[in-house]
């Protein structure tokens, strides 16, 4: 498809790098006529290779991808955070250099208030926000984010143009089992509460683009399940 965004660039580049190409030239040759004329045609020339190289290449390379918002929900310890590092991993051997929004990592810039429903409504809302900004401006976004209920990620998905729901269904039993940060035994023991999956509801996806079991599934193959699935 033709990108008038990235021709506008390539125009622009080029009428700034056709001036330098001027002043040489006329250093060189201390002809106006001739500088204005090579200046010229070097712009015209580099405008559309600029653009064109961009598209060759990419049809060499295979991969050409575009923005999206891919966003990876699932109760915690399900597997969340290290699929998307390891997703944005194989972006980056792609060329590709995505925004990582992890919900470790957002709360200790975006305070969250509290843990109940309205304000992670709230919270979930402004990451999403966030996610789709990052992505109008050209960039894959990747989230990592409990995200609970249904209603938000679906107002999230209006907000994006490419959305693509990951649904990290590892069974509750395993997160506990794992528990990294023993935060399940704290709520259990009751001193966390409103706890997703114990004393807080999770709600499902009904229809996630991807799903993904972490206890059947290995972290590359989760991986490249979802990579295929952003690039269709």
């Amino acid at each position: 498809m033709f990108n008038k965004l990235k021709l506008i660039k390539a125009v622009v580049y080029r009428l700034y790098s056709s001036l330098i190409t001027f002043i040489i030239a006329y250093l060189l040759t201390k002809n106006l006529f001739a500088s204005i004329s090579i200046g010229i045609i070097d712009s015209l020339i580099k405008i559309f290779s600029y653009y064109a190289f961009d598209e060759i290449w990419a049809k060499i390379t295979g991969f050409k991808t575009k923005p999206a918002v891919i966003f990876l929900t699932g109760l915690s310890g399900s597997g969340k955070t290290t699929i998307a590092k390891a997703l944005v991993e194989k972006y980056k051997q792609k060329g590709v250099v995505p925004v990582l929004l992890d919900g470790d990592e957002i709360r200790k810039v975006i305070h969250q208030t509290g843990f109940d429903e309205d304000s992670r409504k709230k919270h979930n809302l402004n990451v999403g926000y966030m996610a789709s900004l990052l992505e109008s401006q050209g960039n894959v976004v990747i989230v990592s984010l409990i995200s609970p209920y249904l209603d938000t990620r679906n107002e999230i998905r209006a907000m994006c143009k490419k959305f693509i729901e990951v649904y990290v269904s590892t069974d509750i039993k395993v997160c506990i089992e794992r528990d990294p940060k023993g935060l399940y035994a704290k709520a259990i023991t009751g001193e966390i509460k409103e706890f997703t999956g114990i004393s807080s509801p999770y709600f499902a996806p009904e229809n996630p683009e991807v799903i993904l079991d972490t206890q059947v599934l290995s972290i590359a193959a989760c991986t490249e399940k979802i990579f295929k699935a952003s690039n269709k």
